[in-house]
């Protein structure tokens, strides 16, 4: 007999889910069956999203203390620490079309509201602030940037 289970952080791409549960990121296929895990930090994890090209997942964990970015390729291989900003803002909220990652963080900011919207690449974890000003996301709302 199957359970409803739960999953927090819900991203979809093409026929591929990805999600939250147990402080892990895990896979799913869309149209239901077996999900399995991609990480094993045991850490607070959230906000996984898809690569464009359905690669790749990124994701918002405090595996080293404080919220940052990881990534992995979905074809196997070790969850990367992409960003070290060190900041309780941080989350990741998409992929460009060109594919860098896309975070937001406070990281460098003198206080923490002050958020603003970075692109991260993923091969390499070099990023840079976009031209946006202060963006953020609040917390009683449940949209998020994509």
């Amino acid at each position: 007999m199957a359970s409803d289970g739960y999953l927090r952080f819900p991203h979809l791409h093409a026929d591929l889910l990805t999600f939250i549960a147990d402080d892990d990121v895990w896979l799913a296929p869309a149209d239901g069956g077996r999900a399995w895990r991609l990480s094993a930090d045991r850490a607070r994890a959230s906000y996984p999203r898809l690569a464009r090209d359905g690669r790749s997942v990124a994701w918002t964990s405090q595996r080293d203390g404080v919220p940052d970015v990881y990534q992995a390729d979905l074809d196997g291989g070790v969850a990367r620490r992409l960003t070290f900003w060190g900041d309780e803002s941080t989350r990741v909220t998409g992929w460009s079309p060109d594919g860098e990652l896309l975070a937001v963080t406070a990281y460098g900011q003198p206080f923490s509201h002050y958020t603003w919207a970075h692109a991260v690449r993923p091969e390499d974890g070099a990023f840079r602030r976009l031209p946006f000003g202060p963006v953020g996301r609040s917390e009683e709302h449940t949209s998020e940037l994509q």
